[in-house]
Parts: C-alpha cells; sequence; structure tokens
C-alpha cells in the first residue's frame, strides 16, 4: 500500500509537471510595444533602401496594430520580395516563425529581391512557400498568430495588365478566394488575427480595379471575410490619404506610396 502511494504521487506530480508545461508553452508572449518595433527599423543589418519606404508605410504602427509578440508564427501573404517579412523575422526573434508565402504570379516579380534577402539562409526564421496558391499552401492547422497581406488583396483577382496598348493575361482566372481564405481561417489559431491592407477604390467599382488600377473596393473585402468566418474587429488610419481621388493606378510616380489605403483586423467568427 505504501509503494502504490508512493508511485501514485509520483505519477500525479508528472501530469501536474506536464501540464503546466503545455499550458506555458501555449502562452503568447506580451505584444511589443512601439518602442520596441521602432527599434528595429533602426537595426544596422536591414536591406539596402529598405528604409526608404518606412515613411510611407508606417511598419512600426503597423505591426503594433497587429499585436506582434517574440515567438509569434506569420503568414505573410503575397510577400512579394519580402519587405515586411524581414521585419516580421525580427520581432518574433529566434523562437518565432515567419512564412513567405508567393504564387506563380508575384514570383515572376519578386524572385530576385526574395532570394537576395534570404540568401544564406540570412533569416533563420523564415521559410519560403515559392510558386505556391494560396489555397495549396501547407501550414499546420491552428498555427498561426497572425495572418498577413499588404497592398496585395487584390491580386487575388488580378488576371491581366495593359501597358502601352498591349494586354499581358498573368493568370487564366481569379485565385479561388473562398478557397485561400478557407485555408488562412485554417491555419489561424483561435485568438489569431488576419491583417489585410490595401489601396481603396471606388465603390461599386467590382472586380475591375483590382487589374484596371490595382485596388478593390473595401466593401468586398469585408464582404468577403464575413462570408469566409471572419469578423471586422479593428480598423486603423495610418495610411489614409483623403487627397487620393481613387481614378489612378497605383503604380503611378506621383501617386506611388501615397495613395489612401485602409487597414482592417479580422478575427474568426466564434
Amino acid at each position: 500500500m505504501i509503494k502504490f502511494n508512493f508511485g501514485f504521487k509520483i505519477l500525479f506530480l508528472l501530469i501536474l509537471v506536464t501540464s503546466i508545461d503545455r499550458l506555458h508553452a501555449n502562452e503568447k508572449e506580451q505584444a511589443l510595444t512601439l518602442e520596441q518595433l521602432n527599434a528595429y527599423l533602426a537595426a544596422p543589418n536591414r536591406q539596402e533602401n529598405d528604409s526608404q519606404r518606412d515613411q510611407s508605410r508606417k511598419p512600426a504602427q503597423i505591426m503594433h496594430f497587429s499585436g506582434i509578440a517574440k515567438g509569434d508564427h506569420i503568414l505573410d501573404i503575397f510577400a512579394g520580395g519580402g519587405w515586411y517579412s524581414e521585419l516580421f523575422s525580427m520581432a518574433v526573434g529566434d523562437k518565432g516563425k515567419v512564412y513567405v508565402q508567393n504564387d506563380s504570379v508575384i514570383w515572376r516579380f519578386a524572385q530576385k529581391r526574395i532570394e537576395k534577402r534570404t540568401k544564406n539562409n540570412r533569416l533563420k526564421n523564415l521559410t519560403r512557400l515559392d510558386k505556391i496558391d494560396l489555397p495549396d499552401i501547407n501550414i499546420p492547422e491552428k498555427s498561426i498568430d497572425i495572418a498577413f497581406t499588404a497592398l496585395n488583396y487584390h491580386d487575388l483577382f488580378f488576371t491581366y495588365d495593359i501597358s502601352d496598348g498591349k494586354k499581358t493575361i498573368f493568370r487564366e482566372a481569379e485565385v479561388d478566394h473562398k478557397a485561400a481564405l478557407a485555408k488562412i481561417k485554417a491555419s489561424l489559431k483561435d485568438d489569431g488575427v488576419f491583417i489585410i491592407i490595401d489601396h481603396h477604390a471606388h465603390k461599386g467599382s467590382g472586380l475591375e480595379a483590382p487589374n484596371s488600377v490595382h485596388r478593390i473596393d473595401s466593401n468586398i473585402v469585408k464582404y468577403q471575410l464575413e462570408e469566409a468566418g471572419f469578423v471586422l474587429v479593428e480598423q486603423a488610419f495610418y495610411l489614409a490619404n483623403p487627397e487620393d481621388d481613387l481614378s489612378m493606378s497605383v503604380f503611378e510616380d506621383k501617386l506611388r506610396g501615397k495613395t489612401d489605403r485602409f487597414i482592417y483586423k479580422f478575427k474568426k467568427r466564434e
């Protein structure tokens, strides 16, 4: 009887310790402060010329709005050359992870930049998902703290471009946004967030704006996310510009970096 009691106590203690370890493992670190995030912008090892976009993109405020913390796992969607990916990499630290996704269309424009940025395993906590369509990404369910896309949600519907009177087809059809959003939702933790930043288009402009001016009606975004089981919980206005009349392409020299942009934070509907 004595041996049984002793063994039972040992077993109980082992279960208790294991439970506490699991609880601590699931605890999210405290979100980084704006001061801490601004310090990453001044890091001497940032890629050359990256800081030139800080003023127009306000990354410290954006990351603070996202609630980024040490140890977070982040999915950077349509990440392009990885400008934000590098800042995320610094912010989440060695225990964190950043997935950098580009499909074959974005890859055409971003390959050289992202390869340079990640050369020689420069960003060790970063995993590239090259030329993989968003609905096909392979990420463990409920593993992502922050899903993020900056200025590229409209690219789900970007299929062609017209330049100098010549039409170039980039996709035969739009990305299946329902499948893409379902994948993102499945990858997010229950308390995870989905941050979407994009260029405002005129209300009622439909899905032509992603091709003609590389913008999107924010009402479309909100409707599609709500339909996919997300809830808009917060928005920010760091990148608002009331002087942008929304009619020009975002790539016009006099407008580049100065568009009127929306910033949305979504969570999964409970």
